[in-house]
């Protein structure tokens, strides 16, 4: 009798733990993902051992939480993330195959109920070998992995792209444009063309502002720093002048009140929002317009680190309280021309116009750029050598921990 009893334990601790058997393969750490109210989709994860000698597959999915489950993966395609639908998921023999957010995953559709944290979802999988096995899978709070890279890349764009995006518009608002098919037709022939070459700038101006900050890590002249500063800038005038083409094709497929109805939407749907904190807001704007490493900072918030004399600690405020207001200025200067940079699109405003605030927005952010190149000049100046890669060092530990 005690020896049925533990046996029946030792089933029942087998079901209920996070570890679930088929064979050949285990299933660990199975979840899904929460959902806001009102919202019928959501996706568990999960990762697949094999320990088979042969390749196994994931051929179906249930589960009594959902009216429809099916197996899916995220594809880069034409430059945007898109989700399709699969046949199957494979595990390799003696290898695994992880369902995470971004990559392969099970979509539980028209959910029968809302599902919160810490509720539990039972989803019943059938392999090619036959084997079925029921799992439980945690709900939990989470940020899909796809959504946080499409935040940063959105964030991105917008740090190099002070334009309209126009066409993000037509791609998910088209049914509100009432276009022809030939409309359409040019419209997504434009994408065609013009998508690879706005990346490429996007990933120019990605290289170059990463060889602008290393190279003044390292101490190049400012020569130097100029040289990449204008490669710099010519990207990002070419980024403008390539959306100012766009928005100028566009007009020509549509018409006048297709062409406003599109200035509306991105209005109401696609304006940038900004902080209402003011001072998350500046700090956030100084960002925004300084590419290069921000070694005073070092100074104010590890000065302590550093054994600085009073002579020093002196000098190095009266540099800081001179130059913050003027940089604080063409941080300013800069929001402002973008500003009036994206209304000028919008508004329909001629060619030169644009170019006019672009090329004011580009001489801004040389200020900027040969404005802190010369504080790395007087910051090494002032400290000695071993205070100086000190400060080389904190900042390095801090930029890397915001990187990674």
């Amino acid at each position: 009798m005690k020896l049925m009893i533990k046996i029946a334990c030792a089933l029942t601790l087998l079901i209920l733990s996070p570890l679930s058997f088929a064979k050949g393969v285990v299933v660990d750490d199975p979840y899904a993902r929460a959902i806001p109210p009102g919202q019928t989709i959501s996706a568990a994860f999960m990762t697949l051992v094999n320990g088979s000698d042969k390749n196994i597959d994931l051929v179906k999915a249930s589960s009594d939480s959902a009216k429809n489950v099916e197996l899916h993966e995220h594809i880069h395609e034409d430059g945007m993330m898109k989700m399709r639908q699969v046949p199957k998921i494979s595990i390799a023999a003696n290898g695994k195959t992880e369902l995470k957010p971004g990559g392969y995953h099970i979509m539980l559709i028209d959910l029968v109920k809302h599902i919160k944290p810490q509720d539990i979802v039972t989803i019943n999988l059938e392999f090619s070998d036959g084997s079925k096995q029921e799992i439980k899978a945690d709900v939990r709070k989470i940020m899909m992995g796809m959504m946080k890279k499409k935040m940063s890349m959105m964030k991105f764009k917008q740090h190099v792209n002070p334009m309209p995006n126009l066409l993000a518009v037509y791609k998910k608002m088209s049914d509100k444009l009432d276009l022809s098919d030939d409309q359409k037709s040019k419209l997504d022939a434009g994408i065609k063309v013009r998508s690879p070459k706005i990346k490429e700038l996007y990933g120019d101006v990605k290289s170059l502002e990463k060889e602008l900050h290393e190279i003044t890590l390292k101490g190049e002249p400012l020569n130097k720093i100029d040289q990449v500063s204008d490669r710099l800038m010519q990207a990002r005038l070419a980024i403008i002048e390539g959306k100012t083409d766009c928005r100028e094709s566009i007009k020509k497929v549509l018409s006048d009140k297709q062409f406003q109805q599109l200035v509306k939407l991105y209005r109401a749907n696609m304006m940038p929002t900004f902080n209402k904190d003011k001072e998350k807001a500046a700090m956030a704007m100084m960002k925004h317009t300084n590419p290069m490493p921000n070694l005073m900072r070092v100074i104010v918030k590890k000065g302590d680190q550093l054994n600085l004399t009073e002579k020093q600690a002196a000098e190095l405020k009266k540099w800081r309280e001179e130059r913050k207001p003027i940089s604080k200025k063409v941080s300013q200067t800069i929001a402002k021309l973008e500003a009036d940079l994206l209304e000028a699109a919008l508004n329909n405003a001629p060619i030169a116009k644009i170019n006019e605030l672009a090329d004011g927005i580009t001489q801004n952010r040389v200020k900027i750029i040969r404005t802190k190149a010369m504080c790395r000049d007087n910051m090494k100046r002032i400290l000695d050598d071993k205070q100086y890669k000190k400060v080389l060092a904190i900042h390095n530990e801090k930029h890397n921990k915001t990187m990674h």
